[in-house]
């Protein structure tokens, strides 16, 4: 249990608040990040919270069957249960729940539901799907959907500073994990060769150990990837496999760490053995990336003028093609791990750094055939500029 205090009745009064300036009557929540925002507690089965305006009753959180008992336990809003079956339907529940709560009368008007709608880049991200909507019409006839994206985004853009206090001791575990994998390359004995999952393994135990209690990435849990496998073009996906760790390649170490329902995210870079030159100097471009990007990330700087500066490192050195689109994303509770992007054009490029905001600054700089780095670091703005919740260093370790 953490000893940081989140105030998770907060959260509610700020989604309730916001249900006021959009005159909904009820909101039907199913992303991942609302799940967790308000419940508390790990939520990965297909579920529902039932969220009425402010003084219409309770919230209520439908999840399947087998997964009431632990929900309740562990979170902080009443649960009930819900599965594919007669008596168990989703949308039955939910209308009459409505009915109970006054917030849907079948002889009135048709209710006015927040829902959440649209695509997300993360397959767990938990959009409302079709047949769902299509369920919800059916028993809320004339019912008008009203997409509560925005407000949600906003809501949880700007951290609370229990919030920033959970995301920089995540940091920390990752950090843990780091300098044990570095401790067993520098001691491995002669002759050791490591695979991809055994790094993963190291890095998982130190951080368990240290309270994480979830590798929460949908990309594979944590990622290493060595060789060719650090190196894809644009490659920013290395779930770990049984391939051998050679000397003299690119090896990256992705960690995630879960910290009361606060998530931790660490890439770290390291070659065994010699380095050849050309990698070596490939690895001092892609540190020059690292600072310049922590330099940008300021109050009131928009984010396509940051990416911008980024890329004019990578643009010098002859590098602009294995310099990734985008240099940052999102970060929080479990389920907020994209919005926002960091980079350029209309959809984000004019949004600017605001004191408060947690984003995770990111490089992916690959070249096939030659090695491929990340950073991820999630990292606070403040009014003085960037603070990088974990200390691992953005250098390289070469270890001998």
């Amino acid at each position: 249990m953490s000893e940081i205090k989140i105030n998770w009745k907060g959260h509610l009064e700020k989604y309730q608040t916001a249900m006021e300036e959009l005159n909904l009557d009820f909101c039907v929540l199913t992303r991942v990040k609302s799940l967790t925002y308000l419940h508390g507690a790990f939520v990965p089965w297909r579920s529902a919270i039932f969220l009425p305006k402010m003084g219409a009753g309770e919230p209520i959180l439908y999840t399947v069957l087998l997964d009431v008992e632990r929900c309740k336990a562990e979170g902080q809003l009443k649960v009930d249960g819900w599965g594919p079956m007669k008596g168990f339907y989703l949308e039955k529940k939910i209308q009459k729940v409505a009915k109970k709560a006054g917030v849907y009368n079948p002889k009135g008007s048709p209710p006015r539901i927040g829902v959440e709608l649209g695509q997300d880049i993360c397959i767990s991200g938990g959009m409302l799907q079709y047949t769902e909507a299509e369920l919800i019409k059916k028993v809320f006839p004339g019912c008008e959907f009203v997409d509560f994206n925005e407000k949600i985004e906003q809501i949880q853009f700007i951290k609370e500073p229990e919030e920033i206090a959970m995301l920089r001791k995540a940091s920390e575990i990752t950090d843990i994990g780091q300098e044990a994998v570095k401790k067993e390359l520098s001691e491995r004995p002669s002759g050791k060769v490591f695979t991809e999952n055994e790094i993963a393994g190291i890095g998982t135990k130190a951080m368990r150990d240290a309270g994480s209690n979830w590798e929460w990435t949908f990309t594979g849990a944590q990622e290493i990837g060595s060789g060719y496998r650090a190196s894809y073009i644009w490659g920013g996906c290395t779930p770990a496999t049984n391939k051998k760790i050679k000397e003299g390649e690119s090896l990256l170490v992705d960690l995630h760490s879960e910290y009361g329902c606060y998530l931790g995210d660490l890439s770290h870079n390291y070659v065994l053995g010699k380095c050849s030159s050309e990698l070596k100097k490939f690895n001092e471009i892609y540190e020059q990336l690292c600072y310049t990007l922590i330099d940008n990330m300021v109050p009131g700087k928009t984010f396509g003028e940051c990416f911008q500066e980024v890329s004019k490192v990578a643009n010098s050195a002859g590098h602009s093609s294995e310099l990734f689109l985008a240099t940052g994303h999102g970060l929080g509770v479990i389920g907020s791990e994209s919005w926002p992007i960091i980079t350029f054009g209309k959809e984000w490029g004019k949004m600017e750094f605001v004191p408060g905001m947690v984003e995770v600054a990111a490089i992916v700089f690959n070249k096939p055939g030659l090695g491929g780095l990340r950073l991820e670091a999630p990292t606070l703005i403040t009014n003085k500029g960037a603070d990088v919740l974990p200390k691992t260093p953005f250098e390289v370790d070469y270890v001998k």
